[in-house]
């Protein structure tokens, strides 16, 4: 990672603010959270490493947020993915979208905490969008792995970007460090690229660390590792080392294209102050890949990992190299 790791100076409070939000949607149930896992797990502490310099109020937000993505995850993979229950996981699908639309009432802790944050929020069509689109990939993944089938690499990186809610992520970081953007700047290419590849590297590394976990276990078959396996016929240890590679090369081009937001910023005539809020989306970018590297490695949400082998394909070297070996 060539990026480092902060710790926001409101951590203790914001993994109080959360366990108690938690508690209070009736997360800790016991499935699929019970309170020593979660506690376990750390999840009130990945705001902190990921938007280090936002304010206790921004953070608490931005955590409930992501501990919200976190639960519903964990909760369809242990209620409808492991189990193949497509019509579960439909009618789950369904009530989260219908909370997210205004109608109906929460039944369920996803439900409940989904209905919270849309009330505390300020959401436009895009952000719903996305949340539909972060709900659809939960049940692309179901039909793959009911049916047995593992996905085209190319298609399974696209589609993690949505189960990873990479948009949202991006914007929660801009807005963490009042990044008052153009539209159009928002949309060039250039930015684009970057944005896909800042959500490429959490959820091809979440590929790699929860293996073990979920598809050695049967759970999915909806993996980059089982994926690339099976492109390129050969070994698993081979096959994380391909997936490392990736994201090494996506943190080069993220350096990359880090280095181009100066003349972007000239072609676009952005002034003074518009300069400021992008150089500081920029370093929230930074400070979230390595604060969400640091959390990953230290979380108990994940267990054994398979270790990309020495020699892969590509022999990567250079910026993200040292992103290839999880530690």
């Amino acid at each position: 990672m060539p990026f480092a790791a902060r710790l926001s100076p409101h951590a203790d409070r914001v993994r109080e603010h959360t366990r108690s939000w938690v508690r209070d949607m009736g997360m800790l149930g016991g499935a699929p959270w019970t309170e020593a896992f979660y506690d376990a797990a750390d999840y009130g502490g990945f705001g902190p490493l990921t938007h280090p310099t936002a304010s206790f109020e921004d953070l608490k937000h931005i955590n409930d947020w992501h501990t919200w993505g976190f639960y519903v995850t964990d909760a369809f993979r242990e209620g409808f993915l492991r189990p193949r229950n497509v019509v579960g996981g439909k009618a789950f699908v369904a009530g989260l979208k219908s909370v997210l639309g205004g109608a109906g009432s929460p039944l369920h802790p996803a439900e409940k905490g989904l209905a919270d944050l849309v009330t505390r929020s300020t959401l436009d069509p895009d952000d719903l969008t996305h949340l539909s689109e972060f709900l659809d990939a939960l049940l692309w993944e179901l039909h793959n792995t009911a049916q047995g089938r593992v996905p085209d690499p190319i298609d399974l990186v696209e589609m993690r970007r949505r189960s990873v809610a990479t948009e949202l992520s991006a914007k929660l970081a801009r807005a963490s460090v009042r990044a008052e953007l153009p539209e159009e700047l928002l949309r060039n290419s250039t930015m684009r690229a970057l944005v896909d590849s800042f959500g490429d590297v959490p959820a091809l590394r979440q590929e790699i660390v929860g293996f073990d976990r979920t598809y050695a276990t049967g759970a999915s078959t909806t993996s980059a590792v089982l994926a690339v396996q099976r492109f390129f016929d050969c070994e698993l240890q081979q096959a994380v080392s391909v997936v490392a590679d990736l994201i090494a090369a996506r943190l080069r081009q993220i350096g990359s294209v880090l280095g181009e937001l100066p003349s972007l910023a000239d072609e676009y005539g952005l002034d003074a102050e518009a300069r400021a809020g992008l150089h500081r989306y920029a370093e929230a970018l930074k400070s979230w890949l390595a604060g969400e590297l640091l959390w990953t490695s230290r979380s108990g949400r994940f267990s054994s990992v398979p270790t990309p082998s020495p020699k892969s394909f590509h022999s990567p070297s250079g910026l993200g190299t040292a992103a290839l070996v999880i530690r």
